[in-house]
């Protein structure tokens, strides 16, 4: 199951500039940009590769993305200005112009983007602000990416162990609720969430960044999707829909450190139309292991 919506955009949202001051810029093909802050690490080179914080939003204030740890954006690679991958691609004409600790920020007319995401429903432009955190060279690159894959079949092998414990307490907890036996915390909407652990972390809020492990099944006991076998909690902003309703509405009355089975009505999940394999107007079930709001 794909939770978060993906935006055609994702690709393009890694915008970076330099110059040797601060102050409002034009690219060659005429997008403005600001540069707030010159960093003052290693400029990028052909080869390189850019590690990156970002948050997007739209002119009303819509967060649509947001990494705050640079080791989880998708790394960029400098192009020559010859190279294919360079072709029509303005923003590689600043790659090649970055400097490590540039921080910056666009804004970008959405009817100059080839295709309008829903989520960009009356929205004029969308704004970047990004800091670019590390340059790389290809050397270094390709050693902090063997680190980091050897890292993470460590987690995902160590939260793997942990599957089938929450397997039978998910099963366990779906069995009780349809027998009655839970209390529930009961919404308007119609979902229902059963705290098996309660956290004393910061609550969750409209904008801020929800970091959970999760455990996805139906009512007939099969498991769809779960982030414990990958080892890697699912990072989102709470109700920018950038998940399914369910998702957004129950994390807006959890804290970071609650441990809950959800159950979402269909409405709330994927509806008349399912997705890649939950039929329509499934009613779904979720393990949430809420690891981190802030």
């Amino acid at each position: 199951m794909k939770l978060i919506k993906l935006f055609f955009f994702v690709a393009l949202v890694t915008f970076v500039a330099c110059k040797n001051e601060t102050g409002t810029f034009k690219t060659s093909t005429g997008y403005e940009y600001i540069i707030h802050t010159k960093g003052s690490g290693p400029k990028a080179k052909v080869g390189d590769y850019l590690f990156y914080t970002i948050k997007t939003q739209t002119d009303a204030g819509k967060v649509l993305q947001e990494v705050t740890d640079s080791e989880a954006s998708q790394p960029i690679e400098v192009f020559a200005k010859d190279a294919e991958e360079a072709k029509g691609n303005f923003w590689n004409e600043v790659f090649s112009l970055v400097n490590e600790g540039d921080s910056i920020s666009l804004v970008m007319p959405t009817d100059s983007l080839p295709q309008k995401s829903p989520e960009l429903e009356g929205a004029k432009t969308l704004n970047f602000v990004i800091k670019i955190a590390k340059v790389m060279d290809k050397a270094a690159y390709d050693k902090f990416i063997a680190s980091k894959k050897t890292e993470m079949e460590a987690k995902a092998a160590e939260m793997s162990k942990k599957l089938p414990e929450i397997e039978t307490l998910i099963k366990q907890t779906l069995a009780d609720n349809k027998a009655n036996k839970l209390e529930t915390v009961k919404l308007p909407s119609g979902l229902s969430y059963f705290v098996h652990e309660a956290g004393t972390g910061a609550k969750g809020e409209e904008g801020k960044m929800a970091k959970v492990q999760y455990y996805g099944m139906m009512e007939n006991g099969e498991m769809f999707d779960n982030s414990f076998s990958r080892g890697n909690a699912f990072e989102f902003p709470i109700g920018q829909g950038q998940v399914i309703k369910g998702w957004d509405e129950v994390l807006m009355n959890l804290k970071a450190g609650d441990k809950v089975t959800v159950f979402i009505p269909s409405d709330l999940a994927y509806g008349a139309t399912g997705n890649s394999g939950i039929p329509p107007n499934s009613n779904l079930i979720f393990y949430i292991e809420v690891e981190d709001i802030k």
